[in-house]
């Protein structure tokens, strides 16, 4: 954007930071308002942790836009994760407290900072006795006011940096939010107590980045920390956190920072690590943070020009420094914006479909504008029917794998086996009643029936479980479909005009299904190894005893807390409980058919097993709403019954092959 420079101010001699528009862009007027913003954005925000702008405005003699504002000393968080690797959680939490208090204010007057990055937060020296450091969000000169409504109306371009920008900034008028902070804010602290970033494209080419933000399933932060070398260092409870901060879906996020950073100082037990940044401050012993003109927060850009003479109000000489630029780091960031890099249009160009769960964009292509191109996108509808995706639309393709199938403590998944799953599809939702139901109306699937049948009823529960049957139940459209048996599932996803419009679904294996659920490293419940709760499945928590206790009998709870939904809910509705390839409802809400037939595992390695060849009982998977035992979401927990029953509490989804 411009060169910056440490400058006295005259009439005071304090020192500051001197912002100027780099020449060739002051002649564009958006980007000098954009640049002028700045100032005006900081101006609103009522927090000693956002920089302060002392002054702004054009430079009648040379006609250049500047901002003159506070001049920090000390290091911006990026460069002090590269020196000191790591940061304990007790750090960060502090670290964090300080980002959530300048954003809260900034969300609660509209604006949006955009462009949240560990480059735009520094650690300044304290002048307090009391505080080593104290934060400062830097640059809010692309932030957008969104109560401003000619600026809606306008839409906005996509800008932003790629490794912390949300779906939503990818698009040219997408629709920002304060939670589109909250998405970097995630990406923010996995990176402090990490010390790497979150997405592998960090050191790959830009399609591959974008591919990973928009396309594929984002796993759990834990299991990603794990792959580089880092298990173990975050807190419990924090994959769940993370997933509703880095969710695809803008309305499953964090509403705003200060919700986000309250729920992440429940993470931070009493007593937690801390001091590594007071160390490294001056007078600590793991080294020493740069003072001085070398260290401020604005460093002077190779190649700048010389600072007019005069500038502003007062005239008068300006000072330079002769501190060398800072090096550059070994993984730049790019950013997408004026002047930024131009996406190329390349063969094979990546599919920005938003998998995982992500709520489809609409169907105009997307084009992001730099300096010198302006390049299409294809959008998510219309990338999920391209021909080169490698699955049907609403499924997601579940890369496959070694794995332990079976668990100890589990009587009937015993013994634990090595397996290895090939790649295939699988659906990121249950089927719903509405998709069944338009099967059966085409005449190639069976009508559900409102009725129940399966061993063990007892006297009076048939009367009461046939009304927790959904098909043709106003407002249950989007509530999973239940009492099937096992051959209407599988007619649904074999048959053309169910799953797909040409057949070729079928039920998944137990082992496909339970692949999906935990995956390779052997998570104990879908979204990781944290107990159960009224925030990550439908399952019987106060709602289900009350219901049960007035129409049954009494019955326990998995969890303390009331999910909503004392039946089955819409599919979807618990994010937090996803799986790590963006999978809902894998636990809870209804079982689920599988096609094999239950028999006793074997402890032989196998590839892609199927179960016996033929049985007397079919295997259902994944708990249900009316479930009060925490190990019947366990993803290795095998429920088996016979295939002619259709129960309130069974339904499914299907699998298929991966396209070649």
């Amino acid at each position: 954007m411009g060169s910056v420079y440490v400058v006295e101010q005259l009439s005071t001699g304090a020192q500051r930071a001197l912002k100027v528009m780099a020449p060739e862009l002051a002649m564009d007027a958006t980007t000098r308002e954009r640049f002028v913003r700045e100032a005006r954005v900081g101006a609103q925000i009522d927090s000693d942790h956002v920089v302060e702008v002392v002054t702004a405005g054009v430079d009648e003699a040379s006609g250049a836009p500047y901002l003159v504002m506070e001049l920090l000393r000390g290091e911006e968080l990026a460069d002090l994760v590269a020196r000191v690797g790591p940061l304990p959680l007790g750090d960060v939490a502090t670290i964090m407290d300080q980002i959530g208090h300048g954003l809260e204010k900034a969300h609660a007057k509209g604006i949006v900072h955009r462009d949240l990055k560990p480059e735009n937060v520094f650690l300044a020296l304290s002048r307090r006795r009391d505080a080593p450091f104290t934060v400062k969000i830097l640059d809010f000169g692309i932030a957008k006011l969104v109560a401003d409504q000619q600026q809606q109306q306008r839409g906005t371009q996509a800008l932003g940096t790629p490794l912390y920008m949300p779906p939503e900034q990818t698009e040219n008028a997408g629709r920002i939010t304060p939670a589109s902070d909250v998405w970097a804010l995630g990406l923010i602290v996995f990176y402090l107590l990490v010390g790497r970033e979150f997405w592998r494209g960090a050191s790959g080419t830009l399609p591959m980045l974008l591919r990973e933000i928009v396309v594929d399933p984002i796993p759990f932060a834990s299991q990603r920390a794990a792959e580089l070398g880092q298990a173990g260092v975050l807190p419990p409870g924090f994959d769940a956190w993370f997933a509703q901060c880095v969710h695809r879906d803008i309305e499953a996020r964090f509403p705003e920072a200060g919700a986000a950073m309250r729920a992440f100082a429940e993470l931070v037990p009493p007593g937690a690590p801390a001091g590594a940044i007071a160390r490294a401050l001056p007078g600590g012993d793991t080294g020493r943070m740069p003072t001085g003109s070398d260290a401020t927060v604005l460093a002077p850009v190779t190649g700048a020009p010389p600072v007019p003479a005069t500038l502003g109000a007062t005239p008068g000489p300006v000072h330079t420094p002769t501190a060398t630029p800072a090096a550059p780091r070994k993984n730049p960031v790019l950013f997408i914006g004026i002047g930024a890099v131009a996406l190329a249009a390349v063969a094979g160009a990546v599919l920005l479909t938003r998998g995982g769960g992500g709520a489809p964009a609409a169907s105009a292509p997307t084009t992001i504008s730099t300096a010198s191109a302006a390049v299409a996108i294809p959008s998510a509808s219309a990338a999920a029917t391209a021909a080169a995706a490698p699955c049907p639309e609403g499924m997601v393709l579940i890369r496959g794998g070694p794995m332990f199938m079976g668990e100890k403590g589990l009587p009937n998944a015993l013994p634990a086996h090595r397996v290895t799953v090939s790649p295939y599809c699988f659906d990121i939702y249950e089927v719903t009643v509405e998709a069944y139901e338009a099967c059966a109306s085409a005449g190639n699937c069976l009508k559900a029936p409102q009725d129940v049948d399966f061993p063990g009823m007892k006297k009076g529960q048939r009367e009461k479980f046939r009304e927790l049957c959904n098909a043709r139940r106003p407002g249950k459209e989007k509530h999973p479909i239940n009492c099937v048996d096992w051959g209407m599932a599988d007619n649904f996803c074999r048959a053309p005009g169910g799953r797909l419009k040409d057949g070729g679904g079928r039920l998944p294996t137990e082992a496909e299904w339970e692949f999906a659920a935990r995956g390779s490293s052997q998570r104990t419940y879908p979204w990781g190894d944290e107990p159960p709760d009224a925030t990550r499945l439908n399952a019987c928590g106060t709602e289900c005893a009350t219901w049960m206790g007035a129409h049954l009998e009494a019955t326990g709870t998995m969890y303390d807390g009331d999910d909503g939904y004392p039946a089955t809910a819409p599919v979807g509705k618990f994010p937090a409980g996803k799986s790590a390839d963006g999978v809902f409802d894998m636990a809870g809400n209804v079982m689920e058919w599988t096609g094999d037939w239950y028999g006793p595992y074997s402890a032989d390695p196998a590839v892609d097993p199927k179960g016996p060849a033929e049985g007397k009982e079919r295997v259902a998977r994944g708990g249900a709403y009316n479930g009060d035992f925490p190990d019947w979401p366990k993803p290795a927990f095998r429920w088996k019954t016979l295939p002619t029953a259709y129960n309130h509490a069974i339904g499914f989804r299907c699998a298929a092959a991966v396209k070649k």
